[in-house]
């Protein structure tokens, strides 16, 4: 299997040549594994490959290339996980959201649609060359905000879906609490990228798991759906914003980080731990290049296109819900329990906004940017939208893919 990894030179790669090791089902069942990493920063993307096949050793052959076309020759998955406009762009995410009165955050409310607009822009220069180099190849998507850059990928025609480990960690940690298989918590599990439920078979079920969620008991109850983490930025999102206030940006935080440890790649030093893991290698991308070289039985949590899945939604909306991959190059996304009324309806007006995110993105202008803003749930009056609105039309040269 020859892997093209896309934002290649992020420093958090290295930890997929260590997720190699964690192969279901061992070293019998891995396959031949060839990565070539794609970058723009020639120093980070050496760095990097350097350190990746040291970790790698035996499992996997690597190599990089400044060179997109070469790197995507032959590739049977490419895997996307470039961050346009890098860890500075992230930073104005999360932070100009606050001149509303509202949280920041790269992937839901108005900082996921600054994000939105910047990389799905971005990418549309990059799809074009998938769909005439390795149109056969399965897209992996990562980059965030990571529901839209699927539909987006699956506009041009490309087969996509989306990987996320926020539903992995939430399925396996409401398993744990139940004394249950995850395989059988995943089946009722249900929602979009960082918008997501599991909806249990009883009431004993969940006000078993009511008092444990940072929401309170009452507002779980009340939507008889256990929300994943994320819904906080939607449900208290007052409480989020205080939080925020005179602290740096995660971004911010994470630029640190991140200048550290490209100096230990550089150094020629390979990590014994990471001051930010990346456990979404492990748990979302390993089993899922298993599943797609091998087919597998192990029900997963992917984004895959709604198809009907969910009568109220847009066929193309992605929808992360149980999957299984049957055989090699094949995704089968499963029925999906339905939602009760009041995610039903926060699930409806989130895929309102994305579609509405996309257009925006497609033929940018102040109209089609005000209607997305006003369709965010995170958005409460046209006043913070079209403030929101005026900041995003400024003037910019427009960041890079990093």
């Amino acid at each position: 299997m020859r892997v093209a990894v896309l934002g290649g030179s992020s420093v958090a790669t290295v930890q997929l040549a260590h997720a190699l090791a964690d192969w279901p089902g061992g070293d019998e069942r891995r396959p031949p594994l060839e990565f070539a990493l794609h970058g723009r920063n020639e120093a980070k993307l050496t760095a990097v490959t350097t350190c990746f096949a040291r970790v790698a050793e035996h499992r996997a052959r690597v190599w990089s290339s400044l060179d997109l076309e070469r790197v995507l020759a032959g590739a049977d998955v490419v895997l996307v996980q470039v961050r346009v406009g890098g860890l500075a762009a992230r930073s104005f995410d999360e932070s100009f959201p606050w001149l509303a009165g509202l949280p920041g955050e790269e992937t839901l409310g108005p900082g996921g649609f600054a994000n939105a607009l910047r990389t799905v822009q971005a990418l549309e220069q990059t799809w074009p060359h998938l769909r005439r180099v390795c149109p056969e190849a399965i897209v992996v998507i990562l980059t965030n905000p990571a529901g839209i850059v699927r539909q987006a990928a699956a506009r041009h025609g490309l087969r996509a879906v989306e990987v996320c480990d926020s539903p992995i960690t939430f399925v396996d940690s409401v398993a744990a609490r139940l004394g249950r298989r995850a395989a059988d918590v995943g089946r009722r599990y249900c929602g979009m990228n960082h918008v997501g439920w599991y909806t249990p078979e009883g009431a004993s079920e969940l006000e078993a798991l009511a008092s444990d969620q940072a929401l309170g008991t009452d507002v779980v109850l009340a939507h008889r759906a256990v929300p994943l983490g994320y819904l906080r930025y939607y449900l208290d999102q007052d409480r989020i914003f205080d939080a925020q206030q005179g602290r740096p940006t995660r971004a911010e935080q994470l630029m640190e980080i991140e200048a550290a440890a490209l100096r230990r790649l550089a150094a020629g030093e390979t990590p014994d731990a990471y001051e930010r893991p990346a456990p979404w290698y492990r748990l979302g991308i390993v089993p899922t290049l298993d599943g797609l070289a091998n087919g597998s039985e192990t029900l997963m949590i992917l984004g895959c296109a709604n198809t009907g899945r969910i009568a109220t939604l847009p066929n193309e909306a992605t929808i992360e819900g149980p999957t299984r991959l049957p055989g090699r190059g094949r995704i089968e996304p499963l029925e999906v329990v339905p939602l009760p009324a009041i995610p039903s309806a926060l699930l409806y007006r989130h895929a309102t906004y994305e579609q509405l995110a996309i257009e925006a993105a497609a033929w940018p202008d102040r109209t089609r940017i005000l209607a997305a803003l006003l369709a965010n749930p995170m958005v409460a009056t046209a006043r913070q939208a079209e403030a929101l609105t005026e900041v995003l039309l400024q003037p910019s040269d427009g960041p890079k893919p990093a």
